[in-house]
This record gives C-alpha cells, structure tokens and sequence, in this order.
C-alpha cells in the first residue's frame, strides 16, 4: 500500500486541457480564465500550506471572470477587457496584472522541474528560484518570510509528477504544456507593459 502512496502522482498534465495554442494574435478571455483554474488545481494538490497561494489566484480569477461577465460578446478577446478599460478602470487589469505572476511562478516551477537533468526528488530549491524570478520583487520582507515558510513545504519530485511511466508521462506532456502556457504569459506580459500597467509596487 505504501509503495502505491508513493507512486501514484498527485497531478496528470495529461487530464488538463491546458491553455489553447493561439490561432490570432488575440488570447480568449474565457479559455484562459478556465485554463487558469486549472492551475490553481495543480497547486492545490501541493497541500494545504499553499492554500494563500490559491486564495489569491482565485481572487484574481473571480474578478476577471466578473469584469468578463459585463460584456462576454464585448470582452471575448483578454486584450479587449484590458484595452477597452484603459484610464477607465483598473479592476481587471491589477487582478490580470498579479494573475500572471501568479502563473509565471507555477510555470517557471516547472519549467525548472523538466529542464533539471538530475531529476531531484527536493523541490524547494526549484520553487524558489522561481519565486525569487517572478514575485518577490513585488513582496514586502513580511510577505517574503511567510512564503518562504510555505515553500518550504512543497512536496518531492515523485509525490507530484509520479515515478516510472507515470512520471514518465507526465515529463512528455510537459514538452508541449510549458511552452504554449509561456507563450500566454508572455502575450500578457507584453500587452500590461505596452499600456504602462505593470505596476511594480510591493504588497
């Protein structure tokens, strides 16, 4: 029984749809928000200690889901809801703004896991290399030290990705997952910066 513990991966990329490969220059608000919360689903099952980590990011998701919500037809397109609000309201381009770090902390994460040739079974090193290069620079030393306690907690290599094939797979479809979710934080990326609402303010 133990053994099975062991192997059995708490995420399978295979099981997530994943963010669409971009086939305009615009992203859809709606397939991003649900590949979003796919996400915050990846980070749930590394336990209850992230569960601030997950808080805000549902956060961020509810109110872009709202601010999507007052015009799906008028909004269908994340640059639009951004574009459009421009010196009108910043509700949804702060709560994207600190979505996207959100998310380019979990994708540098793994990003860091599959480009690590050693395959280490301790993650905590990975994780904070890529909170030190996506979110401390906008943290507070008091938001600082409690996530550095969190992290600390971060499960291994096997309890996340699996071991053997189940690993295995998972590293495969890693290949293509990582890239494509890049390629939308970098497309965000660049729309907050071009509109100057890449507010580097700490919390």
């Amino acid at each position: 029984m133990a053994a099975t513990e062991v192997s059995a991966a708490r995420i399978q990329f295979k099981a997530l749809k994943g963010f669409p490969a971009s086939t305009s220059d615009k992203l859809e608000t709606q397939a991003f928000l649900a590949a979003a919360k796919e996400i915050v689903t990846v980070i749930e099952s590394f336990g209850k200690l992230f569960t601030p980590v997950i808080s805000d990011m549902n956060g961020n998701i509810n109110k872009l889901t709202k601010a999507y919500g007052a015009d799906v037809l008028k909004y269908q397109y994340l640059e639009d809801l951004i574009v459009l609000n421009v010196n009108v309201d910043d509700f949804a381009a702060n709560a994207l703004l600190w979505l996207k770090r959100g998310l380019q902390l979990i994708c540098t994460f793994f990003e860091n896991i599959y480009n690590d040739a050693g395959a280490k079974e301790a993650l905590k090193q990975h994780l904070q290399d890529a909170y030190e290069r996506t979110l401390k620079p906008y943290h507070g030393f008091i938001v600082q030290n409690t996530i550095k306690i969190i992290y600390s907690w971060v499960p291994t290599r096997s309890q996340l990705l699996g071991q053997g094939a189940a690993q295995a797979e998972n590293i495969e479809v890693m290949t293509s997952y990582l890239p494509t979710m890049r390629a939308h934080l970098d497309a965000i990326d660049a729309l907050l910066k071009a509109h100057n609402l890449d507010d580097a303010r700490k919390v």
